[in-house]
């Protein structure tokens, strides 16, 4: 799943669409927020492709933020410290095979996977949490406020 996040009266080719998967938007989302929380009330569902997004004085006041935040390193900040906090987050049992490195499920047993390592953890008998899928860096920041710039507003769908 992916945002798809189209301009509603684009400048420029940059602004007329910008993506990301879902494992990129949910931070840089989270960012935008956190970095501008009443220019970002104004889209109420950021976690969602529903169609909700910004109007173009509230798209181009969100890119000024970004851009000041990257400049002053804020941004370089906030992403080295999720950064951490997520290599600093302890393994999780594996769910496939209980923790015990081989799966022993119906399905498993059924396709002779009960005979080889767990194709989740590799026979580790854990997993990095849940959370660590989800990525962000300074770039997709830039990219996003460069979209925000010439996007004259903007439908996440």
């Amino acid at each position: 799943m992916g945002m798809d996040v189209f301009g509603k009266a684009p400048t420029s080719k940059e602004g007329e669409y910008f993506r990301n998967n879902v494992w990129w938007w949910r931070p840089l989302a989270d960012i935008c927020v956190a970095l501008a929380p009443e220019i970002c009330a104004e889209c109420e569902h950021w976690q969602s492709n529903d169609g909700d997004g910004l109007k173009e004085s509230s798209a181009m006041a969100l890119a000024a933020v970004l851009d000041a935040r990257l400049a002053d390193g804020t941004v370089a900040k906030l992403v080295a410290d999720r950064d951490a906090w997520l290599a600093a987050l302890p393994d999780e049992p594996c769910d496939l095979c209980q923790g015990k490195g081989v799966r022993s499920d119906e399905l498993a047993i059924k396709n002779g996977w009960d005979k080889k390592p767990c194709n989740a953890c590799e026979g580790k008998g854990t997993v990095r949490p849940w959370e660590t899928r989800y990525q962000q860096d300074e770039e997709n920041v830039r990219e996003f406020a460069n979209f925000l710039k010439a996007s004259g507003g903007f439908s996440i769908c």
